[in-house]
């Protein structure tokens, strides 16, 4: 797998900040709103990434305030570590480490189908731990924007999870912002990560799960949460019908449950990862099953008996009159 440039691009047209402590080497990756430069500490040489806003929007400047709270409380292998936050020139930096790697979107652009089903497992059982990591700090912390593009693949296949810009701590009650539309990406979001009115918490990291599972085993994004809905399809039969195993797409259809008490958990998730075939073992014990996606319950019938009785006694009472007579 291709791994990105030892020395990041340089676009001519862009003045590059004389930040303090820092050299800046050149550009990672720009957008319409924000660019992350690489760059190195002048003291020690530690190769960094810096993160910055390009545009003046109160609402970007607190998604970048709340990425630093969220890395500052958190250390985990499959995090990026964050060195500090800057102030210049009426702009904040974000400082972080620097890894050699590739997003799990251009991972999964290059990777043959068998590579995205077997070292997609790895990396899948990876992205669980760190979910699990983050939904048991106290509160839990609740992604809300994993999706590959977030998601950093190095060499030996090691994951780092980033951008945490709209990430939370789940409060007690908290209700979920409006204004997550025009921050979350709908192919990988769930419905209720855009109602004022609704909760996310750990079942809507789970559908972004199951959202970037879709992506990663079939090669090709997922259709919007909204557009599930409105069309009436149905990740499970279209994994299906593109030729992926049942195992793959039955796992898939149960993270993406338009409800999130319908929806796996992540322990679950995480067992039922499929195992290429030369790795399974016959002795080993079953799976735990999936949940229904619509539990039927059968109706209550208190008369049951009473009913039995009645036509038990229609029954004798018909043989009585058709009984014929000796």
């Amino acid at each position: 797998m291709g791994a990105r440039p030892q020395e990041p691009e340089r676009y001519p047209d862009m003045d590059y900040p004389d930040l303090p402590g820092y050299e800046i080497t050149g550009l990672v990756g720009k957008g319409a709103m924000g660019c992350v430069y690489r760059g190195r500490h002048r003291e020690d040489g530690q190769d960094v990434a810096i993160k910055t806003l390009l545009v003046d929007d109160p609402s970007l400047q607190r998604a970048l305030a709340n990425e630093w709270e969220v890395l500052s409380r958190v250390e985990h292998p499959y995090l990026i570590n964050e060195r500090e936050i800057i102030q210049f020139q009426d702009r904040a930096y974000l400082v972080m480490e620097y890894v050699e790697s590739q997003t799990l979107t251009r991972w999964i652009e290059s990777a043959s189908p068998r590579q995205r089903m077997e070292e997609g497992a790895e990396i899948l059982h990876k992205l669980c731990e760190v979910l699990a990591y983050l939904h048991a700090q106290n509160p839990p912390v609740i992604v809300r924007d994993l999706k590959p593009d977030n998601i950093l693949v190095l060499k030996d296949n090691t994951i780092k999870l980033i951008d945490f810009g709209i990430a939370r701590a789940l409060e007690g009650g908290a209700k979920t912002e409006a204004a997550l539309k025009g921050f979350a990406s709908a192919n990988y979001a769930p419905l209720e990560q855009y109602s004022s009115n609704a909760t996310t918490g750990v079942p809507s990291d789970v559908y972004s799960l199951g959202a970037t599972t879709f992506h990663l085993i079939s090669g090709q994004q997922p259709m919007a949460a909204i557009d599930f809905l409105q069309t009436g399809k149905d990740p499970e039969k279209m994994l299906l019908a593109m030729g992926i195993d049942q195992e793959w797409a039955e796992l898939v259809g149960a993270a993406m449950r338009s409800k999130p008490t319908q929806r796996v958990s992540l322990p679950t998730f995480r067992v039922r990862i499929p195992k290429p075939k030369t790795e399974s073992d016959a002795s080993a014990p079953p799976p735990p099953p999936l949940p229904l996606k619509s539990p039927v319950q059968p109706p209550a019938n208190h008369n049951s008996g009473l009913v039995w009785w009645l036509l038990l006694a229609l029954a004798l009472l018909l043989a009585a009159i058709f009984m014929p007579l000796k």
